[in-house]
């Protein structure tokens, strides 16, 4: 799995200890397509982002990855080298989402597909 994931991998991104986090695994070692459709289903507004955008200091891993609003929730892709893809849910961010949707107006790499 590792070696699929080697283009979705940015070079020197730093990866953060979900522990941390008061998160949720929705859907795991799953592809790059069925883990956008599960995000896209599953929340209000989706946003295709840039590789190396962070939510909540958690960077995101790959060429784009989808971010989904749900409520005061956060839905988004989280990829773990060797274990695949994931969709994870961080309960309670209203003012994380705040801050994310000010972001993603403002920037026109960012693509709203939902």
């Amino acid at each position: 799995m590792c070696t699929d994931l080697k283009e979705e991998i940015i070079k020197g991104a730093e990866m953060a200890c979900l522990r941390e986090y008061d998160f949720e695994i929705l859907l795991k070692n799953t592809t790059l397509q069925e883990c956008e459709s599960f995000i896209k289903n599953h929340t209000e507004d989706t946003y295709l982002v840039p590789g190396g955008y962070k939510v909540k200091g958690i960077t995101l891993l790959g060429t784009t990855s989808p971010v989904g609003f749900s409520g005061n929730d956060i839905i988004f892709r989280y990829t773990k080298c060797c274990f695949g893809f994931f969709a994870l849910r961080l309960k309670n961010e209203a003012e994380e989402i705040k801050r994310l949707r000010e972001q993603y107006k403002k920037d026109k790499n960012v693509t709203k597909i939902k």
